[in-house]
């Protein structure tokens, strides 16, 4: 059962307080956070947790690098000028 788990906290190094194993699971848009097999080797077989749980689909999702910062800043502000014909 893939809830089984999610009670446990950590100290989250993003966040900066405690964060329940639930929350990593569902922290990077449903799928869990990328770093949550550092975070988390300590305390459980997190390599086998998501092998378990995830298709390689979902893996590969997960642990795509980020989109640099200059990348993501000119997808904002085409969203926002999409949004702001779409009134």
């Amino acid at each position: 059962m893939i809830e089984q788990q999610d009670d446990k906290t950590i100290r989250c190094p993003r966040v900066g307080g405690e964060v329940n194993f639930r929350y990593c699971r569902f922290e990077n848009k449903m799928l869990p956070c990328r770093w949550i097999v550092g975070c988390w080797q300590m305390h459980m077989d997190i390599s086998k947790f998501l092998a378990d749980h995830y298709s390689g689909e979902e893996l590969d999702r997960i642990f795509a690098p980020p989109k640099p910062k200059i990348e993501s800043l000119v997808d904002l502000i085409e969203k926002a000028k999409k949004a702001k014909t779409g009134e």
